[in-house]
């Protein structure tokens, strides 16, 4: 079962997407502002949350759990 948390993308238009915490890699400030995540060795995403609420998010949530037996007919 995956577990994300809910981030802020830059826009325009700005949106909230679903961060996999299994595939972090590394958070690291953002230049100026917010934040960026690496989730591969040249995969780095900017979000608008800044370094220390991401860190937070990461270690306390609010999560969001994918259940795929949920999805399953009965």
């Amino acid at each position: 079962m995956a577990t994300f948390i809910v981030l802020k993308r830059p826009g325009p238009p700005t949106r909230e997407v679903l961060v996999n915490l299994d595939e972090i890699l590394m958070v690291q400030p953002g230049q100026g502002t917010g934040s960026a995540i690496l989730f591969g060795r040249e995969h780095l995403i900017s979000f608008e949350e800044d370094f220390a609420t991401v860190i937070r998010r990461i270690q306390t949530g609010p999560y969001v759990q994918s259940n795929p037996a949920s999805t399953t007919p009965k």
